[in-house]
């Protein structure tokens, strides 16, 4: 019905043109057998609306443990970040139901400000925004424009299923609620509000204290100028650190952790906290977040047959690029190449110099992070070490 609604009103709004071109985008999970009609009543909504359409089918599987909720949620956004153009708006019709419902939901989980905030009515969004228009209205409203204007919408049938989170705060605990306060979902609302704007106000001054302990890779904290702060503030600005680079906020419980396993230890120690698909690692005097390392045997030794061709790497989730193995092996010997990995003692005759240097000094050199070390493809022709991909290459 939201979504219904949304594209109702927003072609009623275009009638003169007076607003940008629509297009409309129905998302199908795979989760419901009864879904895939959904689709051909989508369509033809579209087509009386003379709205562009497009269905997009997925087929999800959700693993053991797993929410069906999160992963659909976190599937859906990805298939919109990816159709959405530059400069476009992603509209979505959460209204304000929504909004009191997902409040409640992360006050239950011990969510703090950035929780309660909510969802926001307009956010960056890839390319472009993400805006929730109806989002100060009503559930009661939205049904009464669809009565008044006698749409045609879908009830899905797992709005029912109280075994979802949000679906046992519709269907038992807000009902009873308003009971004692009816005004509930305004009151929640407002809440969301109000966390926000501190939420805004905390990233204001936090972002200051960011700048000062950021190094130039954004992706790494200075770890004496993170210590002069509170832990309180450490925490502040690790958890703005994350948000900025769109990664998804560890628990409490990893966030201590970050703290007390991988800033407090020994500069020679090599901690790591991770979770979802990232970690968090320290390497001389910087923590670092990046994607969670696969498993990688640095033991293998990989022929590179082809070398007209890219070669593929799947443990390193790495390309490595034909044109750069052609201009290194141009005027060479021929002979068999192969990518082999650390095992240490490896040394590299580098171009303009005569002597071997070692690559342990040129790893240290170029702040190297021992976890990039074993992960960094040698290239050998046949047995002699000519190129440590991509950055150092040997003489003829």
């Amino acid at each position: 019905m939201d979504s219904h609604v949304l594209l109702h009103l927003l072609a009623q709004l275009n009638t003169d043109k007076k607003i940008a071109p629509i297009r409309a985008i129905h998302i199908d999970h795979g989760l419901q057998k009864i879904a895939s009609t959904w689709g051909v009543h989508c369509e033809k909504i579209a087509s009386i609306l003379d709205i562009p359409y497009q269905c997009i089918e997925l087929n999800l599987q959700v693993n053991k443990g797993e929410s069906v909720e999160a992963v659909a949620r976190q599937a859906r956004y990805h298939v919109f970040s990816q159709q959405l153009k530059p400069n476009e708006i992603l509209l979505t019709a959460h209204h304000q139901n929504d909004q009191a419902e997902t409040v409640l939901l992360q006050l239950f989980r011990g969510s703090g400000v950035n929780g309660l905030a909510a969802m926001p009515q307009i956010k960056a969004f890839q390319q472009g925004h993400l805006l929730r228009p109806l989002l100060n209205y009503s559930r009661q409203a939205i049904a009464a424009y669809a009565e008044h204007y006698q749409l045609d919408y879908i009830n899905d049938p797992s709005n029912s299923n109280t075994n979802f989170d949000r679906n046992f705060l519709r269907q038992d605990i807000i009902p009873l609620l308003q009971q004692r306060w009816k005004g509930i979902n305004t009151s929640l609302s407002r809440v969301a509000t109000l966390q926000a704007e501190a939420k805004q106000l905390l990233q204001e001054y936090t972002q200051i204290d960011l700048q000062q302990v950021q190094d130039k890779d954004k992706h790494s904290l200075k770890i004496k100028a993170l210590c002069t702060f509170s832990i309180i503030k450490q925490k502040a600005i690790v958890r703005l650190w994350l948000q900025k680079l769109q990664i998804r906020m560890p628990s409490a419980i990893k966030l201590q952790h970050i703290l007390s396993d991988v800033l407090s230890a020994k500069p020679d120690a090599t901690p790591c906290v991770h979770w979802d698909k990232v970690e968090v690692r320290r390497y001389q005097g910087c923590i670092y977040v990046m994607p969670r390392l696969m498993p990688h045997d640095s033991k293998q030794i990989i022929t590179w047959d082809d070398t007209q061709k890219d070669l593929v790497i799947d443990s390193l989730q790495q390309t490595l690029a034909a044109s750069i193995l052609k201009a290194l092996l141009y005027n060479r010997p021929q002979g068999t190449v192969s990518v082999r990995f650390r095992q240490g003692g490896e040394r590299l005759i580098l171009a303009g110099d005569k002597s071997h240097t070692r690559l342990k000094k040129l790893f240290y050199n170029a702040r190297f992070p021992h976890w990039e070390r074993d992960r960094t493809p040698l290239i050998y022709l046949d047995n002699r070490l000519i190129m440590v991909y991509p950055d150092w290459s040997s003489e003829l």
